[in-house]
């Protein structure tokens, strides 16, 4: 008959042994590592789309940013400034024409509570034989300030001009 191998016999009782077998361990390890993968891919791809997302932001801002800065740049005088920005909310705040506007994602004008925000503080000083227009204009997205930008431009005087 054959010999049956039992092994840890104290004092002649049997022990057995309820180890795991190697490949359901080398499963539960696959496994884990599987799951530790996918949460760090998860979390590379959510980063990757906010960035996407702040990315498409921050360009959308700079437009609308340049295109206010483009409007002070053609006008001819300082009343010329209030006639491109005759659609805006209009106040006076430090000294400077202050213009809001409230714009969609797409740069189209809408009403409060848009997605962007275009704040354009507008200075005119003398400066001989002329004025100084000196513009500052942000772009907000709620109350995060997204883009900010400063021109400034020279209309002469049209009295002294031949």
């Amino acid at each position: 008959m054959p010999a049956l191998l039992v092994s840890g016999t104290e004092g002649g009782a049997m022990k057995r042994h309820s180890g795991i077998s190697p490949f359901f361990l080398e499963m539960v390890f696959v496994l884990l590592f599987l799951s530790l993968s996918c949460a760090v891919l998860l979390r590379l791809f959510s980063a990757a789309r906010t960035t996407a997302e702040r990315s498409a932001k921050l360009n959308a801002a700079m437009v609308l940013a340049q295109s206010a800065a483009e409007k002070v740049q053609s006008a001819q005088t300082p009343a010329e400034v209030a006639l491109l920005f005759r659609s805006d909310r209009h106040g006076r705040k430090g000294g400077a024409d202050f213009y809001t506007a409230f714009c969609d994602a797409d740069g189209k004008p809408a009403g409060r509570g848009a997605a962007f925000r275009v704040e354009k503080a507008v200075r005119a000083s003398p400066a001989a034989p002329g004025t100084m227009l000196e513009a500052k204009i942000t772009v907000f997205s709620g109350d995060e300030a997204l883009f900010a930008l400063s021109t400034k431009k020279y209309c002469p005087d049209r009295k002294s001009s031949p």
